[in-house]
């Protein structure tokens, strides 16, 4: 009687689980060829900002409006791409920008500057906060309750997360683990990639070595204790890597999972495909994701970006979800 109660209770709890799921997804816009969408953040009207780590740029998109047409927000001098973006005060996003040299998925050194740029009014406020001088590969970023002013920042070739106060521009070094790494001679040189606070907990994805992971944090965002792994990349199918994900409100992350797919791995470390996998290219390469935000999109329409190999541009996706 035992057996079949347990079995039965997994069962259930399997089926709970992945109530998580897609009941559509459509193509918003689709970037002209060479037009790689590397990040997204939403604003609270509901308005996508975008960056691209082939343009200087960050693009403004409307994604309710009857066609959809980004506009440029802001192009940022001395670099030729930008990455991660997070939301650090309301409506005041901090932007990472630098020459990027794409065959060795890394920037020049020297050049990686975090940005803000304030978009409370018509015309956007930018100002450059600091260019940090021994990095090469800023990636991902987020921001901490608890750390009003300070911006996260993935370091994606030496497996490190940066604090940046983006009111005093000091930095530094604040989690340093080799789960954060990418091996010598991996076939990825990007160790970790998206990271994304919830709580007082730094969720992240290592793209080389395949893991969805977390570790606790203190308020200031230092660490609070080990860093830990909670799913593994997907093995068979057309599974390449882990790069940036959202958060829904039970703590599910929805990971852009290359080179097709969408994947949901819940906090105990079950993991689904949700989306693609297939090879249908419906995601080309997908690379970010954020939940929608406003009445119509909170927690029901998840944005997802990609770079667009095989597709011409990157792509934004609306994907209509259930969590």
């Amino acid at each position: 009687m035992k057996f079949f109660t347990s079995v039965f209770v997994l069962a259930f709890l399997h089926l709970a689980v992945f109530s998580a799921s897609v009941k559509d997804a459509h193509t918003i816009y689709q970037f002209e060829d060479g037009t790689f969408i590397e990040n997204i953040a939403a604003r609270s009207n509901g308005n996508l900002l975008l960056t691209s780590i082939t343009k200087p740029l960050v693009y403004h998109l409307d994604p309710k409006a009857t066609e959809p047409i980004p506009a440029v927000l802001f192009e940022f001098p001395n670099a030729t791409g930008t990455t991660g973006i997070a939301e650090v005060y309301p409506d005041v996003f901090a932007v990472i920008a630098g020459i990027w040299n794409l065959t060795e998925s890394a920037a020049q050194k020297g050049s990686l500057c975090l940005w803000t740029l304030d978009v409370r009014n018509e015309e956007p406020i930018s100002k450059k906060i600091v260019c940090v001088p021994d990095v090469t590969a800023f990636n991902g970023a987020t921001t901490l309750a608890s750390a009003p002013g300070a911006v996260f920042v993935s370091e994606s070739r030496l497996g490190a997360v940066y604090r940046v106060d983006v009111d005093t521009g000091a930095f530094s070094t604040v989690i340093q683990d080799p789960l954060f790494e990418s091996p010598s001679g991996s076939a990825i040189p990007l160790g970790i990639n998206g990271i994304h606070t919830k709580a007082n907990t730094l969720y992240f994805a290592n793209s080389a070595i395949g893991i969805f992971g977390k570790v606790p944090l203190t308020p200031p965002g230092e660490s609070a204790g080990p860093v830990t792994t909670i799913a593994h990349i997907l093995s068979g199918g057309n599974f390449t890597a882990y790069d940036d994900f959202a958060l829904d409100a039970e703590g599910n992350a929805w990971i852009a999972l290359q080179a097709d797919a969408l994947a949901v791995v819940t906090p105990s470390g079950m993991q689904q495909v949700v989306l693609g996998g297939d090879g249908s290219m419906t995601l080309a390469t997908p690379t970010s994701a954020t939940f929608g935000r406003g009445k119509e999109d909170s927690q029901s329409t998840l944005y997802v970006t990609t770079a667009g190999f095989g597709v011409s541009g990157g792509q934004v996706i609306a994907v209509s979800v259930e969590c």
